[in-house]
């Protein structure tokens, strides 16, 4: 008896000692960040998270992805793929991550340097620009936020699954070792296409993980053209107790008769991905070469849908219909349009002289507003974003409006926040508030009692001066931001 006890007591210690750094490092990451529990994301609050994104190109139209994400943010996306390269610096990493943030979007941040190589050492040089210490002090400070894909589609249809496996080791291990404990993404070979490396040594990955918070990702085109193979391939993958998403497909364009020969059914995919929880992540926003370009989601002006963008956002288990946002998010304020850089976020002007542009001449945050002229003398004139938002779950919204010195104002002007919702196009404002060009004034529109606030259809700011009013002037409105 004595002899069992001591066999007991020491086989529950050994039991005790695999156990528990388990679920003190979930414990851990759910205090801190994403981690990967089983088959499942799970943000800092412990919540399941599954993606519903697009691949947005930063690291080629800097400017142009900036300014684009608070449209891709309208369109109910979760998540970003920055796509990015070791030549990008860490502070326009950090405004990138930043902005995100303010939209409730996650970004996941690949490095595209090595696309299609089989260069262990080129891989591991990935690792090192994710542990630098100017990249890993964002990252460290983000975790709750920010997913780590070390290398887009390293590896092609000749790297052997364990050369596959025994790169990535090193790279994991370059990343840990530095003190980074994001949620890693890692793609299979085949420039991402091979699902076999995965099958065969992601829990291998896993396990050499010491923070075991590695999830997968397979992205599909030509390789994936047997749709029955699609569902099969990715409950595999689950069965393995792995955690998979799809960081990039494309759809069958022209029969096959394309640069990808890809006849991938992306309607199967989407179907595929809601029924087992999988995230997915379109190729891409836009900006591809022309041999690319039936793979933009939208045209030249960033902001208009293509019939492919408008399949993966209004589509079948598409994005609008399937998104839900990162809980870490719950409670923050996000901001809808800045008008930063130039850009006036597809907002148009009614009854105006001039206009709309975005200006430096004054705003409210950052360094840009929108503003248009306008003719006084009791006239109405409006500012207006027409096209879909989702403002479910939401208590607020809200914006920041001045009008310019010149002009007579008479007894002042005054302007009221509004948003139309449904097929109908219901009115709801704020009610009027006077405005001044000396200071900011703030009008705020409670959602409380609003109809179809996941069919908002149109967001804007009327501007109403007095008869007694004369001469030209200018409006202002800043910091569209939702509550």
């Amino acid at each position: 008896m004595i002899i069992r006890k001591i066999r007991m007591t020491f086989m529950v210690a050994i039991i005790l000692a695999l156990v528990v750094p388990f679920i003190a490092s979930e414990q851990t990451h759910a205090a801190n960040g994403f981690y990967v529990s089983g088959t499942n994301l799970k943000d800092a609050n412990g919540n399941n998270f599954v993606i519903r994104g697009v691949n947005n190109a930063h690291a080629w139209f800097d400017t142009q992805a900036y300014n684009a994400l608070s449209t891709i943010s309208s369109k109910k996306v979760n998540a970003v793929r920055i796509v990015w390269s070791t030549s990008g610096s860490a502070s326009r990493l950090q405004q990138i991550i930043d902005r995100c943030k303010e939209l409730g979007m996650i970004a996941i941040v690949e490095l595209h340097d090595v696309t299609g190589s089989n260069s262990a050492s080129g891989l591991n040089d990935m690792a090192n620009y994710f542990a630098s210490s100017a990249v890993k002090s964002i990252l460290t400070s983000n975790e709750k936020y920010v997913l780590v894909n070390i290398a887009n589609e390293w590896g092609d249809h000749s790297l052997s699954d364990i050369a596959w496996r025994d790169a990535y080791k090193t790279a994991i291990s370059t990343i840990r070792n530095a003190g980074i404990h994001n949620t890693i993404i890692v793609d299979g070979s085949g420039w991402g296409q091979n699902a076999s490396p995965i099958k065969a040594y992601g829990n291998a990955l896993l396990a050499h993980d010491p923070d075991h918070n590695i999830m997968f990702s397979i992205h599909m085109y030509g390789s994936w053209n047997d749709s029955s193979k699609i569902g099969t391939e990715l409950q595999a993958i689950k069965n393995l107790g792995l955690a998979v998403m799809i960081g990039e497909f494309g759809y069958n364009y022209n029969n096959g008769n394309n640069n990808l020969g890809s006849q991938v059914n992306a309607q199967e995919i989407m179907n595929q991905s809601q029924a087992k929880g999988i995230g997915y992540m379109a190729w891409s926003w836009t900006g591809n070469d022309s041999g690319n370009a039936w793979l933009d989601m939208t045209t030249s002006d960033w902001q208009t849908p293509t019939t492919w963008g408008n399949l993966i956002i209004n589509g079948t288990n598409g994005i609008w219909a399937t998104s839900v946002k990162a809980t870490v998010f719950n409670g923050n304020s996000s901001a809808l349009y800045d008008f930063e850089s130039g850009n006036t976020q597809g907002w148009t002007a009614l009854n105006v002289t001039g206009g709309p542009w975005s200006v430096t001449d004054w705003a409210a945050t950052g360094s840009s507003s929108l503003k248009a002229d306008v003719t006084l003398g009791g006239g109405q004139f409006t500012l207006q974003y027409t096209g879909s938002n989702n403002f479910s779950g939401k208590s607020a919204i809200s914006a920041k409006v001045k009008h310019a010195a010149w002009g007579s104002v008479g007894s002042g002007l005054q302007a009221k926040l509004f948003i139309k919702t449904g097929s109908s196009y219901t009115w709801y404002d704020s009610g009027t508030v006077n405005i001044n060009a000396t200071g900011t004034s703030t009008l705020s529109l409670s959602l409380s009692g609003v109809s179809n606030l996941g069919d908002v259809r149109e967001i804007g700011v009327q501007f109403l001066s007095p008869t007694n009013s004369s001469g030209t002037s200018a409006v202002f409105v800043d910091s569209v931001v939702l509550q």
